[in-house]
């Protein structure tokens, strides 16, 4: 397979162009981002330092002709698309819209896989584990980009057979797999886990937003996949439409179903790994109280099952990550 991941360099996309490899040494990976993270780039096929929308992409994918893309580049931040959201509709829809109908014009159609995100259901009312089927309500600028690029890539298959699977990510933690940490999240990430272990590394406080969630213990509860997983369910999403002929525009929940609050984590660090200071501030703009997912079509169409994702899997490769030498 002839692959691009569009934001390879960064957390997510990495650790999908490494299982992309490890898979079949045979497959080519190619990266564009405009970051340059040199250890992420080691079993690349090659690189462009350069915005996913920008014209000298748009015609280093059409020479390369891949089958699939990979589209993981995007802005993440929940609070700042509140505070910015004209950055979000332009970096998140418009560009992926300039990208999409790129795709769209070349002589073979690619394969889209699309990082989505839990943030498209919002705050979900019944508080329940969420399926494929719920009400779409994001609450933030973020969540409505997402929203709207993945009902894109429905009216894209729909009117020109373009292939696609958007894969709603329920808070990607982690790093590397089994005894490779060589990759992980960068330094500053806004993750809660990476804040916490970066916090307690650094000797300084780590500051937990929000104790007043309507949960047991008042802080947020999500449901937290190890990046491992997430990149498995790549693999097997290739599979399910290449292999076994499954043209569709899909949606589909990534999630272990089950939820872990902020003070679980605290705790849990502090447990395995030492003390650390915490004080709390705020809750964030844009945060619903609980968001856990159901991943049963993930794992009744391409098989997924979440393997490295319990609370210990996943702090504990974290806490390699960020404490190594």
């Amino acid at each position: 397979m002839k692959i691009v991941i569009t934001g390879g360099c960064g957390y997510i996309g990495s650790h999908i162009s490494r299982a992309l490899r490890l898979q079949n040494s045979k497959n080519e990976v190619f990266v564009i981002d405009r970051e340059r993270r040199e250890h992420t780039l080691t079993d690349v096929s090659g690189y462009l330092h350069s915005d996913f929308a920008h014209r000298s992409s748009l015609m280093w994918i059409s020479e390369l002709e891949p089958d699939v893309v990979v589209h993981c580049a995007a802005d993440t931040m929940v609070g700042e698309s509140v505070a910015d959201p004209a950055k979000y509709y332009w970096n998140n829809i418009s560009k992926t819209e300039t990208l999409m109908t790129h795709l769209k014009d070349l002589k073979r159609k690619p394969l889209v896989l699309f990082s989505s995100s839990a943030s498209v259901y919002g705050n979900p009312v019944s508080g329940q584990a969420v399926v494929e089927t719920d009400l779409k309500l994001p609450i933030s600028p973020y969540g409505i980009s997402k929203h709207v690029v993945e009902r894109m890539l429905s009216d894209y298959f729909d009117a020109y057979q373009m292939p696609s699977v958007s894969f709603r990510y329920f808070n990607a933690a982690g790093a590397g797999v089994a005894d490779q940490i060589d990759l992980g999240q960068a330094a500053g990430a806004s993750h809660i886990i990476a804040r916490i272990l970066e916090a307690k590394l650094a000797n300084k406080t780590f500051t937990l937003n929000g104790t007043d969630y309507a949960t047991p213990d008042g802080t947020c509860i999500r449901d937290y996949v190890h990046v491992w997983d997430i990149a498995q369910a790549h693999l097997q999403a290739i599979d399910w439409v290449f292999n076994k002929g499954n043209y569709h525009a899909a949606a589909m929940n990534l999630g272990t179903g089950t939820g872990i609050s902020n003070q679980q984590i605290i705790d849990y660090v502090r447990e395995r790994h030492g003390d650390f200071l915490v004080d709390t501030g705020p809750r964030r703009p844009g945060d619903p109280d609980r968001l856990v997912a159901r991943a049963d079509v993930a794992r009744s169409i391409i098989g997924w099952t979440p393997e490295h994702s319990t609370l210990e899997q996943i702090v504990d490769s974290a806490w390699k990550w960020y404490s190594r030498v």
